[in-house]
Parts: structure tokens; sequence; C-alpha cells
């Protein structure tokens, strides 16, 4: 899933010539860490910003952050992104944001590889045409850049990484893995407590027990203090949990395993709430239902109006998950005295 963001204002979109035949995918980064610049936020206001003004010559076909994939210009249209006539004409390409931890890292390379695989399928290519703008260069078709291979080094990845994660995801084999040996039952079930992330960070939620596996599509992350159920361990490494009777798993690494479930938790009827009645104050996000749990670090407060999604309750506060193009998203817990429904 995209969103686009078109840079009408950018010269080379105002050019508005045409894309030829689909030869070649480009994977570029744009090299300026360690100032972190995401597609709508960061440093001058983020990259749609930067570019969607005249006077910039150049522009990609969109950025790929940890929040998601940003179209800056159609397919069909010819954008300068590699500095060769013929390139420009017959490639596309993205940005890939360089951002600064290993999980937010993580989110950009899994962004990227399903939108690579996406336009492989799109454009009827093998994943042997997904190149970085250095491979391209070596071709004779794109100007003398090494990126994106020192962003995916400080990671421990290369554009041969890359492109066999494409094939993965094009083969299916993400999908087909065998499930892992189970080493522990919890029967009740345990409780657990999302921890041991960096500062900002979240905890991807996976489909299988498995880093290859898509992201969860109700829970795709965790937040420092979150809390779950823990029905299952694995051999390797990896938890299934339920949240609100959404059955997933993640990494135990981050997950803080204490006690027993009581009960295994009811399903709840998800619906809209807007924050309300704060009197011009903020009203706290927490990491669990009582002011005795710590404020979610990656979202403490919301202001009158702000849109949250209730996905449960206990006593007087409701579990809520926020959403933002800029933050991501992030689960806590707020006073039902200040949500209203709509």
């Amino acid at each position: 899933m995209s969103t686009n963001l078109y840079c009408t204002k950018n010269d080379c979109f105002k050019e508005n010539k045409k894309l030829g035949s689909v030869e070649y995918l480009i994977v570029h980064s744009p090299a300026v860490y360690p100032v972190i610049i995401r597609a709508q936020s960061g440093a001058g206001g983020g990259w749609y910003k930067r570019w969607n003004k005249p006077g910039v010559e150049k522009l990609v076909h969109g950025f790929i952050d940890d929040t998601g994939v940003y179209n800056f210009a159609p397919f069909t249209m010819s954008c300068w992104h590699i500095g060769n006539g013929w390139g420009n004409a017959h490639c596309i390409g993205y940005e890939l944001c360089e951002l600064e931890t290993a999980a937010e890292f993580d989110r950009v390379w899994d962004n990227a590889v399903a939108h690579y695989a996406a336009l492989c399928k799109q454009f009827g290519l093998t994943a042997d045409k997904v190149i970085g703008h250095y491979e391209a260069h070596k071709k004779g078709i794109a100007s003398n850049h090494s990126d994106p291979e020192p962003y995916f080094r400080r990671f421990g990845k290369s554009m041969t990484d890359f492109r066999a994660a494409v094939q993965t995801r094009l083969s299916g084999q993400a999908n087909d893995k065998p499930a892992p040996a189970v080493t522990k039952t919890y029967n009740p079930w345990a409780h657990g407590t999302v921890c041991n992330l960096t500062p900002g960070d979240t905890l991807n939620v996976r489909t299988k027990p498995d880093a290859d596996a898509a992201r969860a599509s109700i829970w795709p992350e965790l937040g420092a203090g979150n809390e779950v159920d823990v029905i299952e361990a694995y051999e390797n490494g990896w938890v299934k949990i339920n949240i609100q009777g959404t059955i997933a798993y993640v990494n135990a690494t981050y997950l803080k395993i204490t006690g027993q479930a009581t009960a295994e938790p009811a399903g709840y009827t998800e619906w809209a709430g807007m924050a309300s009645g704060l009197g011009g104050s903020r009203l706290n996000v927490r990491t669990g239902p009582g002011t005795g749990h710590g404020l979610l670090s990656a979202c403490s407060k919301l202001g009158e109006g702000n849109m949250v999604s209730v996905i449960g309750e206990s006593g007087g506060w409701y579990q809520v998950r926020i959403s933002n193009p800029t933050i991501g998203t992030h689960i806590g817990w707020v006073s039902k005295n200040y949500i209203k429904e709509v």
C-alpha cells in the first residue's frame, strides 16, 4: 500500500516527459545521514516539502521510510533520478530514507522489499532487474554514485541481500517456511510487556514467527510498555501472542514475560473515538490502564479533537490505537472521561 504525494511544483514533474518501457528498478538512498529526514518529516519538513518546488533539479518516483511508501510521481513519468537520459527514460527509482536505529532500518527494509516485489509483478520483471544506483552506473545507465550500499552496510546488508529478499517475496517462500518447534506452552497464558526497545522505536508484530513474515494488519507494531498475553514460545526465539483476541507473533527479545493470565481475553468491537473535553489541557497516553503506568514514550499526549481507534477497555480506561504518518502506529491507554465516540 502506498500514498500519492505528487510533487506537482517540481520542474521535472511539470515537464511531464513520458516513461518508456521499464527495464530496471533503481534503489537509491539520499546520503544525508546523520541528518534524519523522512518523506513527510525531519529536517526541512521532510523530502516532500524539500522537493515539491521549482528549482530542484531532481525527482524520484517516491520515498520509502519506516512509515510507508510515498509516491512523488506516477510510474508513467520519466524522472530525473540517475543522471542519464536512457536510464531516466527506462527506470523507476525510489529513495530509501536513511534512519538511525536497526529497528527503523528493518521497517524501511520491509516496506521497500514489499514495494519492489510489487513493482516486479506489475511490470513483469525478475528480481535481478532490481539494482542499486551504483550498479546502474556500472552498467553505463546512471551517474557515478555509491548509494544505497553505504546505508545497507551500516546494518550488515547489501544489494545482493535486497534482491534475495525481493525474490523470496516473489516466490512466496517467506510464507512457506515450516513452523519452528514449540519450546513452552503457557497454560493459562502468561503476561508479556514490551521492553528493550531503543527510545522511540516500536516492535514489529508478524503474521508468523519469522522476521520475513508480513506484519499483522490489525496490530502492525507495539510500543514500549504495551501489554499482551503470551501463548507459546518457539525454538527460534519468537513467541505467539494474543492482543485483544488477535493472534500474532513477536521476537521474545523485546518482551518481558511474567505471571499468568487468569483467563482468555474476550474480543472487543473496535470503534472510532475522539479526544474531547480537555479544556485546553492535553490527554495523557499511558502504557497501561491506570495512573500507575508511565506515559507512552512514542506518543505521550493527545490534543483536543485527535482521533483514535478504541480497541479495548479496563475499568475507567480505554485502550487505543493511535495512527499518524509521522510517528507511525502505537498502542496506549487513556482515561474514558476524555474520549467520545464519533
